[in-house]
């Protein structure tokens, strides 16, 4: 699967960036480690609140690759239609086979919608994301000293899908898989050769430990186009994460049970629900 998406990518950089021939794009390829710690809290029955922070490693672990903390605020406007908005803060190092010349900070706001929906006992969301990127650079690269910092955007589009490994729901105890694929395309003025920035393709073994505590781990096949248009990296990723999710109870509707389908529901109304963990719903923050 992973290569099949791995030579979609690849072929769809044809479309994005052909001032730059075929003949002249490099390929490396490095082997990662992401450990991932996040969060989705409702704070009633509509609106909740976002969190993640990272921290990513290259060789597997030998190298700082980058540090990343993201939060948001989420409002719910049905059971199977989110909106979200926030910010983040990262620092990229150099790391792998092609380093950058500097570590780079990064401010990001962003918004996105998230559609849930099921197919069966597979449960697939939908979120389309659009970031507005500040990166700091520097003038000269062998001063330590940012003084220019570029602005662009990105659109990111991700489809994902969780399916419980025993019977229709995701309970405490018990495992699942999840699968999915986001692209990344950049736009603005500073964005020259890579509109088509990333690929990501996931596939990770969850557990849900309780009722809010789960724990993910995975692989992620990354691929970076860089900034000059020629360089492409393939990122082998494995992928440890972590995440505590509450969700309100809603007195008075008809409760959805704790599993990974937004329209798995119980028979009969009741005045008090066993609502499902955010995340099962939405997907994990993280990504």
């Amino acid at each position: 699967m992973f290569r099949t998406f791995s030579t979609l990518t690849v072929a769809l950089l044809g479309l994005f960036a052909p001032r730059i021939a075929r003949a002249q794009r490099q390929f490396y390829s490095n082997t990662n480690a992401w450990f991932i710690i996040s969060g989705d809290v409702a704070l009633n029955e509509r609106w909740g609140v976002l969190f993640d922070a990272s921290i990513r490693r290259s060789g597997p672990i030998d190298e700082a690759m980058a540090n990343f903390v993201r939060g948001g605020l989420a409002y719910e406007l049905t059971d199977h239609v989110r909106v979200a908005a926030g910010a983040n803060w990262s620092k990229s190092y150099p790391y792998g086979e092609i380093p950058a010349a500097y570590a780079v900070p990064e401010v990001r706001f962003w918004q996105q919608l998230q559609l849930g929906h099921s197919i069966g006992r597979l449960d697939l969301s939908h979120r389309y994301r659009v970031e507005e990127r500040i990166r700091g650079l520097r003038s000269d690269p062998d001063v330590d000293d940012t003084d220019v910092w570029a602005r662009s955007g990105r659109f990111r589009y991700q489809v994902k899908g969780t399916l419980p490994l025993s019977g229709d729901e995701v309970e405490a105890g018990e495992a699942y898989l999840s699968a999915s694929n986001e692209i990344f395309i950049s736009f603005g003025k500073n964005v020259l050769y890579n509109v088509f920035d990333q690929d990501r393709a996931t596939f990770v073994v969850g557990y849900r430990m309780n009722r809010n505590w789960r724990s993910e781990v995975g692989f992620l096949e990354h691929i970076v186009f860089k900034s000059n248009g020629i360089d492409v990296e393939r990122n082998h990723t494995l992928t440890f994460g972590l995440s505590y999710n509450r969700a309100a109870p809603r007195p008075g509707r008809r409760s959805i049970a704790a599993s990974p389908s937004p329209t798995a529901v119980t028979s009969t109304p009741t005045s008090s629900c066993t609502c499902p963990t955010p995340s099962a719903r939405w997907g994990s923050t993280w990504t």
